[in-house]
């Protein structure tokens, strides 16, 4: 009998231990209540167009290889689900911040994206995790200042780079700034959180070179690389300025 009910022992234990465990994994990945697991990830779309020789992001006649970018303090904005429950609607209700939250918290440190890569666009992470549910309608962020990047890198001192070719010129578009730029969500109404969600902030390279002749761009100090950023480098500030100020609207929020 007694060795009976030690092989049961034997059995029940661990039987018991486990059961605790998987009840404390299932509270570690159940939101608490009224918020949800929510996803923001960042991203880059252009003109992707495929030749023998390459498979490119292709913009204003410039062949788009790499794409990275610096951010920082960035924060999602959203009306409340008791808001909303209350019948408050998007253009009238109070926007609120989620930079408490665990989500928050993740998207507000400083992040290096890379969002074209070889060519091809690329998905990166900016953060997951918890953020109360409602209808989350803009994200805002400042470009991050790569000032403490080592002098190797080819990010140092820059918030923004776009490296790629112009009839078949090396060329670069970078800006040095911690820009404050807005995210707003392509639907009017916002996206609704309640539950497991992906949102994107999505960089619309057609947006961002619209009306820019790349073309034009010259190489005035010989180096072998066209460069359009600040202080009027290589002699493209009209070109610089109209990206710099393109960059306003050419960034959209995706449920996606």
């Amino acid at each position: 009998m007694k060795s009976t009910m030690k092989n049961c022992a034997k059995w029940i234990m661990p039987l018991s231990l486990g059961l605790v465990m998987m009840a404390c994994s299932d509270d570690e990945e159940t939101p608490k209540e009224g918020y949800s697991q929510v996803t923001l990830k960042s991203t880059a779309e252009g003109n992707s167009e495929s030749t023998s020789e390459n498979n490119r992001v292709d913009v204003s006649g410039m062949s788009i290889t790499s794409f990275q970018v610096g951010t920082r303090d960035m924060e999602m904005k959203y009306v409340s689900q008791a808001g909303i429950d209350a019948g408050i609607s998007i253009g009238n209700g109070i926007l609120e911040t989620n930079i408490s939250a665990e989500l928050g918290s993740q998207v507000s440190q400083e992040k290096s994206l890379t969002l074209v890569a070889d060519g091809e666009s690329q998905v990166s992470v900016i953060g997951e995790g918890e953020t109360p549910n409602g209808s989350y309608t803009e994200v805002i962020f400042k470009l991050y200042q790569h000032s403490e990047a080592s002098a190797e890198s080819e990010m140092k001192d820059k918030s923004m780079l776009i490296q790629g070719e112009v009839e078949g010129k090396s060329t670069q578009v970078w800006f040095a700034a911690e820009k404050q730029l807005r995210a707003v969500a392509e639907s009017s109404q916002g996206y609704e959180v309640n539950g497991n969600t992906d949102m994107t902030v999505v960089f619309d390279l057609e947006a961002m070179f619209a009306g820019v002749e790349m073309d034009a761009a010259l190489d005035a100090n010989a180096d072998g690389v066209v460069e359009i950023g600040p202080d009027n480098v290589d002699g493209n500030a009209a070109l610089y300025s109209k990206i710099e100020s393109n960059i306003e609207s050419a960034i959209v929020l995706k449920n996606q």
